[in-house]
């Protein structure tokens, strides 16, 4: 008798570890993120944009470890790129990608040069907001130099996205189409609002003929 419940025990406890080894893993969360950002239907501006991508925004990576989110890891590094590169795509007659910003001869055949720098980024699973949704929150600063490198205007671009539990049961499924949808709302914004800047609509006004391009003026 003894010896059964000890047997028993034995076995509660290998339930026990399986349930915390099982509990712990759900707990983290490695992710490569992949997002298709569709092109936005806008007139192009007649003018040569470079995009110079620094060491900080090619190589940053969302990492936290805590109580809660053990080893998390979300890569978006690709997604980051391929979202500005197609944007400004859309946007310009052409794209430039300057891998040195001082290099004279690369940057003078450019019209401007637009650098992005990630300020943050947020996720969240439905279980810690208490909803039936994955949401990601990114926010990017957009400066706009000229070729020389004198600052025309720099402006924050925050995007948001969600994803319901009920189409997407994985947290892995849900975040990675959260984060693609803050990506298609900041790549909307960069090209809807890019000429309501200030700064940036005075120094656009002095390279193109507002006449033939009304909607840009």
């Amino acid at each position: 008798m003894m010896k059964l419940q000890f047997i028993k025990f034995l076995s509660y406890l290998r339930l026990a570890g399986l349930l915390l080894v099982t509990g712990c893993a759900s707990n983290t969360v490695n992710l490569q993120v992949v997002s298709e950002v569709p092109a936005p239907v806008v007139q192009r501006i007649p003018l040569t944009m470079g995009i110079y991508y620094d060491d900080k925004f090619r190589n940053y990576v969302f990492k936290e470890n805590s109580e809660d989110r053990e080893n998390w890891m979300i890569d978006n590094r690709v997604s980051r790129l391929a979202l500005f590169l197609g944007i400004l795509e859309a946007m310009f007659n052409q794209v430039k990608p300057i891998t040195d910003p001082n290099d004279n001869a690369v940057v003078s055949a450019v019209d401007a040069i637009m650098t992005p720098e990630v300020l943050d980024m947020q996720v969240s699973l439905p279980r810690e907001t208490l909803t039936d949704s994955y949401e990601a929150w990114i926010k990017y600063t957009i400066r706009l130099y000229q070729p020389k490198g004198n600052l025309i205007s720099e402006w924050p671009v925050t995007g948001y996205g969600k994803a319901s539990t009920e189409l997407f049961k994985s947290k892995e499924k849900g975040l990675n189409t959260a984060i693609n949808q803050a990506l298609r709302d900041i790549g909307a914004k960069i090209a809807l609002t890019y000429t309501k800047h200030p700064d940036v609509y005075d120094w656009l006004v002095t390279k193109i003929n507002c006449s033939e391009y009304s909607a840009l003026c």
